[in-house]
């Protein structure tokens, strides 16, 4: 059901996040019309002014990006008071998905459009990296947060870098504080993992790691908590992606290797580079790896997808809904009535929220499988995915905006009305009734806290209280209060070494091993040349 809201129809909610909330719209111009993909700006981060200065210098500038491989803001706007960001829609997948969906169904990419998509990229983020403003400086672009969800593959051979600038503008803000926005973990270089200063070669790192993972199937650095995943970053352990998939031409590991070297000294001097490389590479193996290739595979792939998208009629009914009230007038096609179109206004501010309110807390509500306006908070097992809060969704919308089911990728918490309270509508919320099990929980035991014990070298062996607990670096439960309990490290050439530890070292212990000193067997000495052993006898 759509949604009038200014010149654009508010078609479908794509996501929420911590910084905005993610439409597809159809966008009406004088003579045409176009889906689009419409970003709001939450109404408190609107009144950060700091917050909102940045993000709007920032997207002036991504705005100047015009590149084939670079995803297109089309309009920065204000409507009713809330900051939009419209950008391009592209009929597509992510790399993410793209890569789960082919290897469920038995066609993971071919080794060829594994190197066009990546070629593609490192094409849009050399540009990125190189512009410069109206007065001839460089803008010194870096997207700090390239990652499979932020790489989106057209149905057409297209590929488009999204969300560029978007985190740049956001970490230099109070909400860094509050970890709304950072980098994802598992796709950060070794010189951001430890709050260096990064540059290009940052983000071809981690175009890197998207390209290894391609390769092998497997993730490269993924540790069971964000702690031990920062661990994996820093000691940048690469083992070459042949070592996993054997089937791997020769000649591939060397580049995917020298895009992830520790240091950016050790990478390619940029992404151009990088992008030559590859192309160098499959040049000579006389590899389909054209964008015509990559639109071939996708069109079998996703053949029956791409034909239910090609009916215009049918969109309505791909996806979730836009979470209406329930007695909006609206006619079948989405479009309000006559007698409905004095209500736009008010039905879109109960779908995208007040121009500027304080913060409110509710409760996520539900309708027909639709996700309420509200943020949800994260899950337990995030691995700091879409950190870049609305920023990744940004880019999700026109990755995910025709796909059943909500965004793969968890939200950062951001609990924000997005809809009016029940009793501003003139409905009194009913009270619930405690249950009696709702006391026992306020005095449940305190959680288990997880201590981080590393090792110089790493790759010892861990024993907590006599008991295996695998190797290091590896996170240990310990709950607060408790006893301290012997940590014992002990590896290969190394004396071994015991710890008390408890819930009170967290987060980390970081134990340096000492090599065991091996002396060699005592040897007889053997009496100089000439003399003899005297050997003196009591009388």
């Amino acid at each position: 059901m759509a949604v009038v809201f200014g010149k654009y129809e508010l078609l479908r909610k794509i996501a929420s996040g911590g910084m905005g909330q993610v439409f597809l719209a159809r966008e009406h111009g004088t003579g045409f019309e176009r889906l689009v993909v419409l970003k709001l700006i939450l109404p408190h981060l609107a009144e950060d002014e700091e917050f909102l200065e940045m993000f709007l210098d920032e997207a002036r500038l991504v705005a100047r990006l015009s590149h084939p491989n670079l995803i297109t803001i089309l309009d920065l706007t204000e409507i009713e008071g809330r900051h939009c960001l419209a950008m391009e829609y592209v009929q597509g997948e992510d790399v993410r998905r793209l890569d789960r969906f082919a290897r469920k169904q038995e066609r993971p990419l071919p080794v060829g459009l594994v190197v066009r998509i990546i070629a593609d990229a490192a094409a849009g983020l050399s540009y990125a990296h190189g512009a410069r403003d109206g007065q001839g400086q460089p803008l010194k672009l870096v997207h700090r947060d390239v990652s499979p969800q932020n790489v989106l593959v057209g149905f057409d051979g297209g590929v488009k870098v999204i969300d560029f600038g978007v985190a740049k503008a956001a970490t230099s803000g109070q909400q860094t504080a509050t970890g709304v926005l950072k980098g994802k973990y598992p796709y950060m270089s070794p010189e951001q993992a430890n709050g260096m200063a990064v540059d290009g070669r940052s983000d071809q790192f981690a175009l890197g790691v998207v390209m290894w993972e391609l390769l092998t199937g497997k993730r490269l650095f993924k540790g069971d908590t964000d702690l031990m995943t920062l661990r994996l970053v820093r000691d940048c352990q690469v083992p070459p992606p042949s070592q996993l998939n054997p089937k791997l031409p020769p000649g591939l590991d060397e580049v995917v290797l020298k895009a992830l070297a520790p240091t950016p000294e050790g990478r390619y001097p940029d992404c151009a580079a990088f992008r030559l490389a590859l192309e160098d590479w499959a040049l000579n193996l006389r590899l389909p790896s054209s964008s015509a290739h990559l639109a071939a595979y996708l069109r079998e792939l996703y053949a029956d997808r791409i034909a239910t998208e090609a009916d215009p009629t049918k969109l309505d009914q791909l996806a979730e809904d836009v979470d209406l009230d329930s007695q909006s007038n609206s006619s079948r096609d989405g479009m309000p009535t006559s007698g409905a179109r004095g209500q736009a206004s008010s039905r879109a501010s109960k779908l995208v929220g007040p121009p500027s309110r304080p913060p409110t807390r509710v409760g996520p509500e539900k309708t027909r499988n639709t996700a309420a306006l509200a943020p949800e908070p994260p899950k337990r097992r995030a691995w700091l995915p879409l950190v870049v809060g609305g920023a990744a969704l940004v880019v999700g919308g026109a990755a995910v905006v025709l796909v059943r089911g909500g965004p793969e990728a968890v939200t950062p918490p951001a609990v924000v009305a997005t809809r009016p309270p029940e009793e501003v509508q003139g409905r009194t919320p009913e009270t619930p009734t405690p249950t009696p099990t709702e006391t026992p929980a306020r005095n449940a035991a305190p959680q288990p806290v997880h201590l981080m014990v590393t090792s110089e070298p790493p790759g010892a062996t861990v024993q907590v209280a006599g008991e295996e607990r695998g190797i290091t670096p590896v996170a240990v439960p310990l709950v607060p209060g408790e006893p301290s309990v012997a940590v014992t490290l002990a590896l290969n050439g190394y004396e071994p070494v015991t710890r008390q530890v408890s819930a009170a070292d967290a987060p980390s212990v970081a134990v340096a091993l000492q090599k065991r000193v091996t002396r060699p067997a005592t040897q007889p000495k053997k009496p100089p040349s000439g003399s003899s052993l005297g050997i003196k006898t009591g009388r």
